[in-house]
């Protein structure tokens, strides 16, 4: 078989191809039917594309940048409470920025897939949690002005964010770390009602200073967990219904397991 001859002519079209978009080498390869090691010699002075890039090219890595919509405040939300960024500084390999779930909750995963247009899988740990990762240091840089960091846990607070996203960023804060009781107790028929989060102390303070500039009345315990988490708890009937119609006026992203809760303390209080 006849050795191909690569023209200069030819490599002009490999190298314009490849810096036109995030293309992985293997797909030149069967495309032109060349060998690996000819393609990377054709590209060796072109800056190769990471793997995150190649693999999730449509990726919205600039999604975070602002916070000036419903989807981009409620999954910051989330992010503050249940996700995840990991940075391996050994590898040269972009950030990584997860979220996890219980498997029931998955629906919210396919939505912030949906909202940051990326072909990321959902996985499945075998013990009931879904988790959706992306990679992206622009992602992870933009996080972290919102307390979004590695090892965050005991670092988070309330960002500061536009006034009219402060619900849709509470709501997700709540759907990851906080819960909504409402229920029948067997103690003389008393209706147990409550709306509460677990975080750090920065958070809960803002949280706190907050609801009580918007005149919900809240109960901070301090010292919670061995000191080193806080907890916020809503508990009047006036300051529970207050909240819940702050954060779900006109929302579209929620967790229905924990709307359905405060659909149902609402309707015991005839509200």
């Amino acid at each position: 078989m006849a050795r191909k001859v690569i023209t200069e002519e030819l490599k002009n079209q490999i190298i314009t191809e490849y810096k036109s978009k995030p293309t992985a080498l293997s797909v030149l390869e069967e495309k032109y039917s060349l060998s690996h090691p000819t393609i990377s010699k054709i590209l060796k002075d072109i800056p190769k594309y990471k793997k995150a890039q190649v693999f999730n090219p449509d990726l919205n890595e600039h999604f975070f940048e602002n916070i000036d919509s419903e989807e981009k405040a409620y999954f910051l939300g989330l992010l503050i409470s249940d996700g995840n960024v990991f940075v391996d500084t050994t590898l040269n390999r972009q950030a990584s920025i997860s979220i996890t779930l219980d498997t029931k909750d998955e629906y919210l995963l396919r939505a912030f897939k949906q909202a940051l247009n990326a072909n990321t899988s959902i996985g499945h740990d075998g013990r009931g949690c879904s988790q959706i990762a992306v990679r992206s240091d622009i992602m992870a840089k933009d996080l972290a002005k919102y307390s979004v960091v590695p090892r965050k846990s005991f670092d988070t607070f309330l960002p500061n964010v536009p006034k009219d996203m402060m619900p849709h960023l509470l709501r997700g804060i709540m759907d990851g770390d906080g819960s909504i009781k409402a229920n029948q107790t067997n103690i003389r028929g008393r209706y147990a009602h409550a709306i509460s989060f677990c975080g750090s102390h920065h958070l809960m303070q803002d949280i706190a200073d907050w609801c009580s500039n918007n005149s919900i009345v809240t109960t901070v315990v301090y010292n919670y967990k061995n000191r080193s988490l806080s907890e916020i708890k809503i508990q009047s009937v006036e300051s529970m219904y207050k909240f819940g119609e702050l954060i779900y006026r006109d929302a579209k992203i929620y967790m229905k397991r924990k709307y359905d809760l405060y659909q149902a303390f609402k309707d015991h209080y005839n509200l």
